[in-house]
């Protein structure tokens, strides 16, 4: 399973197929706009009041953003007026009416053969500034950017059969999966935002709030052409525009109960499976005003009660169930107030609160109801957002944060967990074997300058700007009594009382695996993006972007000093070219490069030498009598104790998970994108979108080895046994699992070589070597966290979508091919296998064994439906479908 990926070849190519286009466009465009001089388009509106009724009289002027060229014209009886033969280009819309304030619109773009449709608001308030609205549906086309952004209202899709969260809404977008966005690896390759601004976990990325999907509006999706004002991100932006109260009182209240007594089972016999058997959830908002035109507020709520039940897998009995049940509340909150201040200014000052509590969390059907634990999770999370609209240009200033707090623990104090050393299922008893505390802590905020103004004879569009994000994350995970007891059971009877140590025929023991980290980061960037329309027919994306990321670390030593991890700089330049074929805005073509360096976060540079985050795991096969199972050792006692009979045994199985390297040349992840798109609408109800989208991860981090060729040495044909009884572990055939190659340290080989050289009784060397050959066996590692230049990973995507909107129902059909292959299925360097903190292939060669080829998370084929409207007697609904194949995985035994 190898493959060459020419990335630079690729990328060549699409660079030049890039510059043709552009190329081509112009000179076409510049063609026909020379032989198109003489066509118009124009505008056709409606004015009403605050209260929707028709305002006639209203003197509407239509001008060019520089002023020039302005024409009159005057609703009529129904609000109804029309302003005809516009020469194509950027206009100035504003509206009059005695009594009523001034509304504008500064910026609409008219298009040859085409009538653009607003819709005017006129405030008979004099602190309410009026407004005028572009008429946008899903099925137009935005030929002013290159963008292939999803924007999904939530009333669109309320009937869609979803999960009650926002990120859910993604599954509903062609070509990606909730988490997993357009070749992103997972979520923290995203860049979640809350009304615009980054709300990322800091410490493992991602999204944290999660809010509901009662609470938004709409989630806007982009990331495909985007322009530079949008970063941070290798898969795409997720950003959930919260409600708003208006002039109206608004309210809903939902009920939801599932019911004991009418739930049955899916649970098969033996199965370790858990199932909900009670849901109840009430959950409400209302949105009003305060003062009218003035200050508007809206309030959310919602509680969810679950209860989880699992099968007694401890009794003969196959349909036993558990007395002892998982518990859940979710309690959530939000409250957002609006103030118009003045006629151009909006405040916005958003704040919530979240509560997660789980009782005998993780419980399962052969664990002690003691091992599992107490879960309690809580966040308070904040935005404020300061919006000034002047006649041509826009400010826009926001703020937004969150402090959260996690504790996973168990129920047995600072007792060692008990787990039996048997083969097949071994039982926890006494305690968790891990107690956890999260706590991660963000606040970001970015300021947008956007205007317009004639330039050579077109029209030009500059956005500018800058974003900042400071983050912090501590993780610790601590094992209950430093140890965990792994009592064998009887020889013969293969049973045992946990309850008894003085009967244990014997213990072993495990330490380690605990993580301590402390970290904190912090990212910044610049931009300018200019939209340059020399005709009516095309428009020029060129933008810069200019980032700066550090991460710091706090050894977790009482002594250890706060160090900078790493710090990195970096240019994100974005060209694009948009050209409307049709010259009606019916047709267009949208061509894109991009680079997009990802946001950081403490995943990137926790194993930054120094700061000592991840400890050994260890395993004694023998330990000392007992007749307390609360009883435990320090690791110096331990040591103090290794006897081959009456303490612990004097040979270990040691994993390392504590590989760390230091700082050398770090750069910042991120992708080159490529996009085409081709849009086509058909009448006003009913959009067609082609999209190919090429991704190229570049300077991938992680740890390498320097001297990994040197250090390992490969076995061949090596057949997999099991801990306890060294029996055989069978494939996902039913046959004997034989690794075909494994890579052993020379360290552990040598070791191996002179124990069997210095046995009593003369044992043969490893298979495939001979005693010489331990002088020539070396082992000196050289571990650093840098850029992994063998790292490959691409990305080709095309996908074909139709969109409608229909008076009665609305859908989305789709249709995507995807290929993603290269040897880094996640998004650092680090492994993505085995334990969760493992260091990675870069310092362990035995997991880059047939990491080369197609990566996992995205189906070479899936088509999705979605469909919502009215039916027949009153009823509504909605469904939504999916189909892939040709997904890989990896067997895991």
């Amino acid at each position: 399973m190898h493959h060459r990926l020419r990335s630079s070849q690729s990328l060549r190519s699409l660079a030049t197929a890039l510059l043709s286009f552009t190329l081509a466009a112009s000179l076409f465009s510049s063609a026909v706009y020379a032989q198109q001089r003489g066509s118009t388009g124009a505008i056709a509106g409606v004015v009403v009041d605050d209260n929707d009724r028709p305002l006639s009289g209203a003197a509407i002027r239509v001008a060019r953003s520089d002023g020039s060229a302005s024409t009159d014209a005057v609703s009529n009886e129904a609000g109804v007026f029309a302003v005809p033969s516009l020469a194509p280009g950027l206009y100035r819309v504003t509206a009059r009416r005695i009594g009523f304030r001034e509304a504008r619109l500064p910026f609409l773009r008219i298009v040859s053969g085409q009538t653009s449709a607003i819709r005017v608001s006129l405030s008979a308030s004099a602190t309410q500034l009026s407004t005028v609205t572009v008429t946008v549906t899903a099925t137009s086309i935005d030929a002013s950017t290159t963008g292939l952004a999803r924007r999904i209202t939530v009333d669109d899709v309320k009937l869609v059969p979803l999960a009650r969260d926002a990120a859910s809404l993604v599954d509903l977008v062609p070509g990606a999966r909730k988490g997993f966005v357009w070749g992103g690896a997972g979520d923290a390759a995203n860049n979640y935002q809350l009304d615009g601004v980054s709300v990322n976990h800091p410490g493992v990325g991602g999204d944290f709030l999660a809010p509901s999907i009662d609470w938004i509006e709409a989630l806007e999706v982009r990331g495909l052409g985007a322009g530079a004002e949008y970063g941070s991100f290798q898969g795409g932006i997720l950003n959930a525009v919260t409600k708003t109260g208006t002039n109206d009182f608004l309210g809903a209240l939902r009920v939801n109960y599932v019911s004991p007594s009418l739930t049955s089972t899916n649970l098969r016999p033996n199965e370790e499976g858990i199932e909900q058997t009670r849901r109840g959830e009430l959950s409400g908002e209302i949105r009003g005003p305060i003062f009218r035109d003035r200050l508007f507020y809206f309030i959310g709520g919602q509680v969810v009660d679950r209860s989880v039940r699992v099968p007694d897998l401890t009794t003969l009995a196959e349909s036993d169930i558990r007395t002892d049940r998982q518990e859940l509340r979710d309690s959530r909150g939000i409250a957002k107030i609006t103030l118009l201040p003045g006629l151009r200014d909006r405040i916005d000052l958003l704040g919530g609160y979240s509560s997660n509590d789980t009782d005998r969390a993780e419980l399962n059907g052969i664990n002690d109801a003691r091992s599992a634990r107490r879960v309690d999770a809580s966040a308070t999370y904040y935005s404020l957002g300061w919006t000034r609209t002047n006649t041509a240009s826009l400010l826009d200033v926001r703020v937004a944060g969150f402090n959260a707090r996690e504790t996973r623990r168990g129920y047995g104090a600072d007792a060692p967990a008990v787990q039996v050393f048997s083969v097949g299922r071994q039982p926890v008893f006494q305690n968790s074997v891990f107690n956890e505390r999260l706590e991660p802590r963000s606040v970001s905020g970015n300021a947008t300058f956007k205007t317009q103004h004639s330039l050579l004879g077109g029209e030009n569009r500059i956005v500018l700007g800058a974003d900042y994000t400071r983050g912090w994350w501590r993780n610790e995970r601590v094992r209950n009594g430093g140890l965990t007891w792994f009592p064998y059971p009887d020889v013969t009877t293969q049973t045992i009382d946990v309850t008894r140590p003085a009967m244990w025929p014997d213990v072993a023991s495990e330490w380690g695996g605990e993580i301590r980290l402390q970290s904190d980061i912090e990212e910044g960037a610049v931009f300018l993006q200019d939209y340059f329309s020399p005709g009516p027919t095309l428009t020029f994306t060129p933008g810069l972007r200019y980032s700066g990321w550090a991460g710091w670390l706090t050894p977790s030593d009482s002594a250890g000093v706060r160090f900078l991890a790493a710090r990195h700089q970096a240019f994100d330049p974005r060209f694009g070219v948009v050209w409307d074929v049709s010259e009606t805005n019916t047709f267009v073509l949208k061509a894109h490069w991009g680079r997009y360096h990802q946001g950081l976060s403490s995943l990137f540079f926790d194993r930054a030498q120094g700061a000592d985050v991840y400890s050994n795991h260890r395993f004694y096969f023998q330990g000392p009598d007992l007749t307390d199972s609360r009883t435990v050792f320090t690791a110096t006692e331990r040591d103090a104790m290794l006897n081959a009979f009456t303490g612990f045994s004097p040979t270990f199985v040691e994993s390392i998970l504590n590989e760390a390297g230091r700082v050398e040349n770090y750069r910042q992840p991120f992708v080159d994108q490529v996009t085409l798109g081709v849009e086509k609408t058909f009448g006003s109800r009913w959009k067609a979108e082609l999209a190919y989208t090429n991704r190229i991860n570049k300077d991938v981090a992680g740890l390498v080895d320097k001297n990994l060729a040197s250090n390992y040495s490969a076995l061949t044909d090596v057949r997999v046994r099991q801990r306890v009884s060294f029996g055989p572990v069978y494939d996902q055939t039913g046959d004997n699992l034989v690794l075909p190659v494994l890579w052993v340290s020379n360290f552990d080989l040598r070791r191996e070589l002179i124990r069997r050289r210095d046995n009593r009784t003369p044992l043969p060397p490893v298979p495939g070597y001979t005693f010489a050959d331990i002088d020539r066996l070396s082992f000196d590692r050289d571990i650093v966290l840098s850029t992994v230049d063998a790292a490959r990973r691409r990305f080709d995507q095309l996908s074909l979508s139709l969109r409608t909107e229909q008076p009665q129902w609305n859908a989305l059909v789709s249709v995507t091919a995807t290929r993603l292959v290269g040897n880094v299925p996640g998004l650092t360097g680090f492994g993505s296998n085995g334990t969760n903190f493992t260091a990675g292939p870069g310092v362990r060669p035995n997991e880059t064994l047939r990491y080369e080829g197609e990566l996992p998370n995205f189906p070479a084929l899936e088509s999705k439906l979605w469909l919502s409207g009215q039916l027949p007697y009153g009823l509504q609904g909605g469904v939504f479908t999916a189909f892939s194949l040709g997904e890989y995985f990896t067997p895991v035994f």
